[in-house]
């Protein structure tokens, strides 16, 4: 059975995410808030005393206000400045990584984008790598970002919106990420917009995952 934790330094100790060298926060779709999520995850552990290293290996859809893509938020949360290190691949086109790459003959390699995460880091450090897409998405001309999230091994964060439908979404990808032989740390359901009258999502997934569950938003009490 799973457990509904109520705030995010809770979940981060639930999960053993504190304590894990990083994680790779993927989705059940696009659009469904990975970045979000992943801001609050980074401003959590750096308040907590991590040192975070960002890495959005690449991103479509690139904005030309860098600040507001994913990536340069996930840099501001994490105080470093935006650089290629962190997002090496960006593409204008808000497409599949592969296919906005090859609007500008560009070919996409997972050993590429693999090769933008260190190798080691110290203890106090944490990796937090953010896939483009669901899970199942194309990331690269040769795989997934199931692939990507293989070749480095780290503990997954699954985001969904909370929302009429998510259900089946959220085991559809649980099970996916057990069948790569990845641990599931937990699953966070990002409220988007008003719950359906009588929905509960975070309650009916407690008698299908054994994971600690969170629900965003929460108010800034959290690490009382």
């Amino acid at each position: 059975m799973g457990m509904i934790v109520p705030s995010l330094a809770q979940w981060l100790e639930a999960t053993g995410v504190f304590d894990a060298p990083g994680i790779f926060v993927t989705g059940t779709d696009t659009g469904v808030g990975k970045t979000h999520v992943g801001v609050q995850l980074i401003h959590a552990l750096r308040v907590l005393g991590r040192e975070v290293i960002p890495r959005k290996p690449v991103e479509s859809g690139w904005l030309n206000d860098e600040a507001l893509t994913d990536a340069g938020q996930l840099a501001q949360a994490a105080g470093v400045p935006l650089d290629k290190a962190i997002c090496p691949y960006r593409f204008q086109a808000a497409l599949a990584p592969p296919r906005a790459a090859s609007r500008v003959k560009q070919t996409l390699l997972l050993r590429d984008l693999a090769a933008t995460c260190p190798l080691h880091w110290d203890k106090q450090q944490f990796l937090h790598v953010e896939g483009a897409g669901g899970f199942y998405s194309p990331l690269a001309n040769d795989g997934l970002n199931a692939d990507l999230a293989q070749i480095l091994g780290l503990p997954v964060v699954l985001v969904a919106e909370d929302r009429v439908g998510c259900i089946n979404q959220v085991l559809l990808v649980a099970e996916a990420i057990k069948q790569r032989h990845l641990q599931l740390a937990g699953v966070i359901l990002n409220v988007r917009q008003p719950p359906v009258e009588g929905m509960d999502n975070l309650t009916d997934l407690l008698g299908y995952l054994n994971v600690p569950l969170l629900r965003f938003p929460f108010n800034s009490s959290h690490f009382r």
